[in-house]
């Protein structure tokens, strides 16, 4: 029997431990700014402040109480697992929903279905990362990161979840990938839909973060099952000495022009130029969509040998 019972549409999961504050402000906001028919499931890993009694009280969340910490990519599992529903959606304990951001990727999936994962964009409201109109990293092989999405169950499901091989750290860039390596197209939100308040950033970031790494090489998992992406075809040679040479007019009168006609910002110009697979003229494309940052793998790429996803190609 599934464990969600409210709602087999869309659910959205919360992982929490002792965070009581900031949990409270995720659920608010979700309940505020989701419309579309949805469960929230928050998982508690064995919380001591309050946490527990907090969900107890509230009827209109389902609670998995797992009683101990099980790592982020273990504990979502362990609840996605149980999970039939048509879209899912991962949300942190110390974020914010805005501007109806899963509704809107809702929108989004419902209209192309060749679109795999919409990555809700996200803004760092503490720490040093305050000054980046929005967050998102690219990877060893120029992915550009979802910090947090949503996609349908089922593709979830196939992909095999978060990759428990990372003890923390990691598991969104990797199923970032993953979704892509499925043929699966992956954008992001225009508008902010997440406010983060990470805990690293207003905490000792360096003691944390070595005690959660557990001496695992996190980049090293990644470099490895995606190694296959490592080899540049002729095209994108070419694509590449464009991007650099689009990326060196970056303080040119007429490429500010166009970002701003284009309605682009330093993040958007630098993902564009800097990516691997998001086209060159994706602002253009998609000037009228409510996402950009589009990112499509080529179907030769994906074919090669190493692809794990192969089989899902359509």
């Amino acid at each position: 029997m599934p464990i969600n019972t409210k709602s087999d549409y869309l659910t959205i999961l919360i992982a929490t431990y002792n965070r009581l504050g900031a949990l409270k402000t995720a659920v608010d906001a979700i309940q505020a700014q989701t419309k579309c028919p949805h469960e929230l499931i928050v998982i508690d890993g064995g919380s001591t402040d309050g946490t527990i009694e907090y969900l107890q009280s509230r009827t209109d969340i389902t609670s998995v109480f797992q009683g101990k910490l099980l790592g982020a990519p273990r504990s979502y599992n362990e609840v996605w697992r149980h999970v039939e529903s048509k879209y899912t959606c991962w949300l942190s304990d110390d974020t914010e929903l805005t501007n109806g951001g899963v509704d809107l990727a809702i929108q989004i999936l419902e209209r192309d279905p060749a679109i795999g994962m919409v990555g809700l964009k996200t803004k760092d409201v503490v720490g040093p990362r305050t000054i980046l109109p929005y967050v998102g990293a690219l990877s060893t092989y120029r992915i550009l990161n979802c910090n947090h999405g949503v996609l349908r169950t089922d593709l979830l499901r196939s992909v095999g979840y978060f990759n428990e091989d990372y003890p923390m750290y990691m598991i969104d860039p990797d199923l970032t990938a993953s979704v892509l390596c499925t043929g699966k197209k992956v954008v992001m939100t225009k508008q902010v839909c997440v406010w983060h308040r990470p805990e690293w950033a207003v905490t000792d970031k360096v003691s944390k973060k070595k005690d959660r790494l557990k001496g695992v090489d996190h980049a090293e998992i990644y470099r490895k099952k995606f190694r296959f992406l490592e080899k540049r075809s002729s095209l994108e040679q070419i694509k590449r000495i464009a991007r650099f040479l689009l990326y060196g007019l970056y303080s040119t009168l007429v490429v500010n022009l166009m970002m701003k006609w284009l309605d682009l910002n330093s993040r958007d110009w630098h993902n564009l130029t800097k990516s691997r697979f998001i086209h060159l003229l994706d602002p253009i494309k998609n000037r009228h969509q409510p996402y950009h940052n589009e990112q499509r793998i080529f179907r030769s790429i994906l074919l090669r040998d190493g692809n794990i996803y192969r089989k899902l190609l359509q």
